[in-house]
């Protein structure tokens, strides 16, 4: 009868256990999500207070002019002022092509046909205390 009793116990505790809670958006806190590849590169992150530099290397290949989209959508921003997050791009010959600088709520998509010494090669990711939902692509297009 004892060895039922602890036997039943343990069941319902095991039954009853449940993991973490899978967040809505698929993304985990202070864990960025890149995925790069040769039409496209996406950058997704939620921080908290997250702090880092990062440098990626795109892998886009073309020896033409391309179409290029950018997207870029900051939501849950609650930085400071004081704040120095944001995305640098830069060309095959490290040329700034464009700052994206992350200090409020913010909906970016332009799309431009860009010539050759245009195409982005890099990317430099600083962030600095940021808080809030970020998400960066670049895609190209035919």
């Amino acid at each position: 009868m004892k060895y039922f009793f602890v036997l039943s116990l343990l069941t319902i505790l095991f039954i009853s256990c449940v993991g973490p809670e899978e967040p809505l958006d698929g993304l985990y806190k202070n864990s960025p999500v890149v995925v790069n590849t040769n039409e496209s590169f996406t950058f997704s992150l939620r921080g908290e207070n997250y702090s880092t530099e990062e440098n990626y290397t795109l892998t886009f290949s073309t020896d033409n002019a391309i179409e290029l989209t950018t997207v870029l959508v900051v939501t849950d921003f609650a930085g400071r002022s004081g704040d120095t997050s944001y995305f640098d791009i830069y060309n095959n010959n490290d040329s700034l092509l464009a700052n994206y600088e992350l200090v409020s709520n913010i909906n970016v998509a332009p799309s431009d046909v860009v010539p050759t010494n245009a195409i982005p090669n890099k990317i430099f990711f600083k962030a600095d205390n940021f808080t809030g939902v970020v998400q960066l692509v670049l895609a190209i297009g035919d």
